[in-house]
């Protein structure tokens, strides 16, 4: 099989171009910076009104960088679909300042058009190194709260997801949704199936980058394991028991100190820490299935993965294909193989 597969982080995007006829370490890979940050840079340089149009995509530094240019007096106006790109209610986007709706009737505002997943530039890209996108899978991970119902956290409902599919089945590799498989409330996911299916007809597969992350750490296990994921914007852990997810536990990462990450970490490790108060402490939550008893390894991804090190945990760093940046992407990589190739039993 060839894949192409895309994890869109916070603050990058980490690419591989998997090939099962080469040696994985032999297949084309790069980081580059996230979109949002890329659009963050574009708008900097931007002194007039805006509007803003095109896909949802993640927030974070585009959204910062907005507040900065409606500070400077200047006015937001985005398309409902990237004004989700925001905020996933879109009356708290408007609270911010920023208007949702067209585009003014006015010349005085310059237009920027955003995507998540751009394959025309991946394949300029790639063909000047004799590759090409003729590939089986095009398989990508995001982050997506889900539009969660008026009244109930986003945090609190993506925890609630995440949970109910760990009860259903909690093979890791069974953590993803093909194309039309979507739930409608995971807007930023059909978002970027959307963006592939304007250039391409190929067989797409998404995941929440939570889920890439813990199955691309699965081969590097041996016996259990407590798998952690120390992103720059969410950290998450896992108990893997006989390549199995037996509990899980998401927090800010902003929110961590090494001594609280270790504290919860030794709770949620014996089922003892409450998910409720992980919640109430700015963190979306934490479920222990089975509790991991005795001595066993941790296994630590993420580029805030240092954190580690000021904890008293046994860990040793995760890099399948050997590159821990390749984390995600391995993991959408076997999601597709376990998907796709005859795999599933």
């Amino acid at each position: 099989m060839k894949i192409l597969a895309i994890d869109i982080g916070a603050g990058t995007q980490d690419v591989l171009l998997f090939d099962s006829q080469k040696k994985v370490e032999n297949c084309i890979s790069f980081v580059l910076p996230t979109p949002s940050k890329f659009y963050a840079e574009i708008l900097k340089t931007i002194a007039s009104h805006i509007y803003i149009h095109g896909d949802t995509i993640g927030g974070g530094a585009l959204g910062r960088a907005i507040l900065r240019h409606l500070q400077k007096g200047y006015r937001v106006v985005m398309e409902e679909s990237a004004a989700y790109s925001i905020r996933n209610d879109l009356d708290e986007v408007r609270s911010m300042g920023i208007e949702v709706g067209e585009k003014p009737e006015t010349d005085h505002f310059q237009e920027l058009g955003i995507r998540e997943v751009d394959l025309l530039l991946f394949e300029k890209f790639l063909s000047h190194f004799g590759e090409d996108l003729n590939v089986d899978v095009i398989a990508i991970a995001v982050q997506d709260h889900g539009v969660s119902p008026k009244g109930v956290s986003d945090r609190a409902f993506r925890f609630a997801n995440m949970e109910r599919m760990l009860r259903r089945d909690n093979r890791p590799e069974t953590f993803h949704f093909l194309e039309d498989s979507i739930p409608h409330y995971y807007l930023r996911m059909k978002s970027a199936v959307a963006a592939v299916k304007r250039s391409s007809s190929v067989r797409v597969l998404v995941m929440d980058t939570a889920f890439s992350a813990i199955l691309g750490c699965v081969e590097e296990t041996s016996g259990p394991s407590l798998v952690v994921n120390v992103g720059n914007g969410h950290t998450i852990a896992a108990l893997l028991i006989e390549e199995r997810i037996e509990g899980l536990y998401e927090h800010h990462t902003h929110e961590l100190t090494a001594e609280k990450m270790e504290h919860d970490l030794r709770l949620f490790i014996r089922g003892e820490l409450d998910g409720e108060k992980v919640f109430k402490e700015n963190g979306h939550g934490a479920v222990t299935l089975k509790p991991l008893p005795g001595v066993f390894p941790a296994i630590v991804t993420g580029p805030n993965r240092d954190l580690f090190r000021k904890t008293s945990f046994k860990f040793i760093y995760a890099a399948p294909a050997g590159n821990t940046m390749m984390t995600g992407p391995m993991g959408l990589v076997r999601a597709a193989q376990y998907r796709f190739a005859g795999s599933e039993s």
